[in-house]
């Protein structure tokens, strides 16, 4: 039983690891912002003729969906974290990565401490650990106010609570000295709009006032220094592996939890408008893409990239489709116009990092040449 009137930040602590592992310093997360596990039992009601009473109240396998949130500053991603089997090989997107398993195990340390490193000598005094954990969904946020994020939900069917049973969890860089991972070349910390490397990243061209389709988008600089046509003012990217139990005559527990392909991969872009959106919608489609393979369409596939200056780089493909755009704001209220623009693709969605690994990517394998690389 622990002795702590209440939990907060300071007294928690996030592991992840491969299945059947346990937890060394390189699994702990650092920059949670928040942990959440949802618990439900799935029942089943069965009645009979004869009587209004329940006959029996059947229990299921229980879902387990543990939600996390981290800032993105420079340590390794959550969703690079659950599917470590894959790092450093050739197949590393999102194929790969949803066929991976992880436990993750979440301590609760002595709150009277300034931190869990100096907590009862590192040993939380509660834990819960929920084994055999899928990656359910991911999404990333690069707004222009405020800090990225990076946001991971876990599924599974296994979850116990124990008590002093996270001692082997190396928790010593938890000292109250504890900041973001620096590369050699800098890093910028905690990563925000200053830290979207726009010169190399690659929009889709039919966002306005984009120009060409080649890293940086005719950046006006090749030093760091230049600036777009188009005011970016923020980027969502995410997507959703919906997964479904498949169960076996003799067993209880589902044997696998595949993902559900085709899997959709959403990408939203927001921008100041300054004339409009200018993304014509003609019944015929659009004449410049005539004697094309879209032919008949109004939008073309695209390239979506995005790299950030913590060495971390997002790539969507180059098969991503316009799906809706919509102009607003400039009211009379004050505010500015902005277009808001979503993108989809099935099935390509690579994330990948530097710095963490004897690789030299964490998450090899991306179909993108452009890849943000230390040093520059």
């Amino acid at each position: 039983m622990s002795n702590n009137q209440r939990i907060i930040y300071s007294c928690q602590g996030v592991a992840i690891t491969a299945t059947g592992q346990a937890p060394a310093a390189a699994d702990m997360v650092h920059g949670v912002q928040s942990v959440g596990i949802t618990t439900n039992f799935n029942l089943e009601q069965v009645f009979e003729l004869g009587q209004i009473e329940i006959y029996e109240n059947i229990e299921g396998t229980p879902d387990i969906e543990v939600t996390l949130e981290k800032v993105l500053d420079g340590y390794p991603l959550l969703y690079l974290m659950a599917s470590t089997g894959v790092t450093g090989t050739s197949n590393s997107g999102l194929v790969a990565r949803s066929k991976e398993q992880c436990d993750l195990r979440l301590g609760i340390f002595d709150e009277g401490s300034n931190n869990i490193a100096s907590a009862s000598t590192g040993s939380a005094e509660t834990q819960v650990t929920c084994t055999g954990m899928f990656i359910s969904s991911v999404s990333y946020t690069f707004p222009v106010d405020g800090n990225c994020t990076e946001s991971v939900t876990l599924v599974g069917n296994n979850k116990t609570w124990l008590t002093n049973d996270m001692a082997d969890a190396d928790v010593a860089d938890f000292d109250g000295d504890d900041s973001p991972f620096a590369l050699a070349a800098g890093s910028g910390g905690v990563q925000r709009r200053e830290d979207i490397r726009m010169d190399y990243s690659i929009l889709p061209q039919s966002i306005y006032g984009t120009q060409g389709g080649d890293a940086g988008n005719a950046y006006s600089n090749g030093d760091g220094t230049g600036y777009l046509n188009v005011a970016i003012q923020n980027v969502s990217i995410s997507t959703d592996f919906s997964r479904e139990d498949i169960f076996e005559l003799g067993r209880k527990t589902p044997f696998y939890r595949p993902a559900a392909f085709p899997v959709e991969v959403t990408c939203e872009i927001e921008a100041i408008s300054t004339s409009g959106d200018f993304v014509e919608a003609l019944e015929d489609g659009d004449p410049a893409l005539f004697d094309t393979a879209s032919s008949g369409n109004n939008t073309s596939e695209e390239t979506i990239y995005f790299a950030l200056r913590g060495g971390m780089a997002f790539d969507l493909g180059s098969k991503n489709r316009l799906s809706s755009i919509s102009y607003g704001g400039g009211d009379a209220t004050g505010g500015n116009a902005s277009n808001s623009y979503s993108f989809s693709n099935f099935n390509d969605f690579d994330v990948l990092q530097l710095g963490h690994n004897s690789e030299s990517v964490m998450g090899q394998g991306g179909s993108s040449t452009n890849l943000w690389s230390a040093g520059q």
